[in-house]
């Protein structure tokens, strides 16, 4: 019996200690919003976004085809990219735990 409750013990010790060091566990989701514009105003028609985390510029996390948009996303570094009748605007970005990050992009 004593060791049946060692191991459960160790057991339940172990998962509150992975828990504890998932980093999706202890950082919550930033908010970025997108805004392509058009001499100053909303572009309102369809720009190609592309989010990408700036350690995998091969992989966008987010692609979008709008003006605008809101995403969650998790901290980090980031860089948007917006291609609208062949021109291409591009912002890196910081996101932070629980923030809100606006990213305006001038299609001009």
């Amino acid at each position: 019996m004593y060791c049946r409750t060692l191991l459960v013990g160790a057991v339940l010790t172990w998962q509150t200690l992975s828990v504890a060091a998932d980093p999706a566990v202890l950082e919550e989701d930033g908010i970025v919003k997108l805004v392509a514009t058009l001499q100053n105003n909303p572009a309102f028609t369809n720009v190609l976004w592309k989010v990408y985390r700036i350690d995998d510029m091969r992989h966008p996390v987010e692609t979008i085809a709008r003006h605008t948009a809101t995403l969650n996303l998790r901290p980090g570094a980031y860089k948007a990219v917006a291609v609208l009748n062949n021109k291409e605007r591009s912002r890196a970005f910081q996101l932070k735990s629980k923030s809100n990050t606006e990213v305006v992009l001038s299609m001009d």
